[in-house]
């Protein structure tokens, strides 16, 4: 799942753009209070959340965070998979 700060149209031309068939994009969410919630960092001149990733657990409990302050230090595809997969092990070893 992504969020937006973007307007609905805006989110659409992005989800568009990079052809996401599986990724749910939210769009017009309130800066502010997305920054609050999750601690992301913001840019306030440009009105925009950096990018935040959460990988989380079953239970629905946050099992990795990555926050960025600029185009570097975000969950790739591949990223998010290896940890994934590496918690499973890691569960299945534990019994």
């Amino acid at each position: 799942m992504a969020l937006s700060v973007d307007d609905k149209d805006t989110t659409q031309r992005l989800s568009d753009g990079l052809q996401l068939r599986t990724v749910k994009m939210l769009h017009s969410a309130d800066m502010a209070e997305v920054s609050s919630l999750t601690g992301a960092y913001t840019e306030e001149a440009r009105g925009i959340l950096h990018a935040t990733g959460f990988i989380l657990a079953p239970g629905g409990k946050v099992a990795q965070a990555c926050y960025s302050t600029g185009p570097i230090g975000r969950f790739t595809a591949l990223d998010t998979m290896r940890i994934i997969r590496f918690v499973q092990q890691m569960r299945a070893r534990q019994g």
